[in-house]
């Protein structure tokens, strides 16, 4: 089954794919001036920057083996952002200081773990409450 719609966020990644495939020979047609002219336009929809214009350009000038081809790649893309979210749900971001940034890397490699094992394991006795765990 096919993708019906691009969305705004497989965007990106379907106009990184089209963009490797249209630089493809006979990819899209073995008539050059066919090629060309799609690869006009997707010049100017990637400047648009809208997945309905994407979506058109599909429409138009992709056969059903390319729309395949692409829902294969978006349906991956998807799966990543989700593998990706799933594992953000247990990592937390931190602005450091280059100063606070090395200690932290110097500690982390004198004792054979990770940055966050470092924090954990020397600051824990600071830390007046409850701690949550992992």
């Amino acid at each position: 089954m096919t993708i019906e719609k691009i969305t705004m966020a497989d965007q990106f990644y379907a106009t990184q794919w089209l963009h490797v495939m249209l630089n493809k020979d006979d990819w899209l047609s073995s008539q050059i001036d066919q090629v060309v002219k799609a690869r006009d336009e997707f010049k100017k929809i990637c400047l648009a920057n809208t997945p309905d214009r994407l979506n058109d350009f599909c429409k138009t000038w992709l056969s059903p083996t390319q729309w395949a081809e692409l829902d294969k790649t978006i349906t991956a893309a998807r799966e990543r952002r989700k593998s990706t979210a799933e594992q953000d749900e247990h990592h937390a971001g931190v602005n450091l200081t280059h100063r606070a940034k090395f200690i932290l890397e110097r500690l982390s490699k004198q004792y054979d773990c990770s940055i966050s094992d470092v924090i954990e394991q020397h600051l824990v006795d600071r830390v007046d409450c409850d701690l949550p765990s992992n």
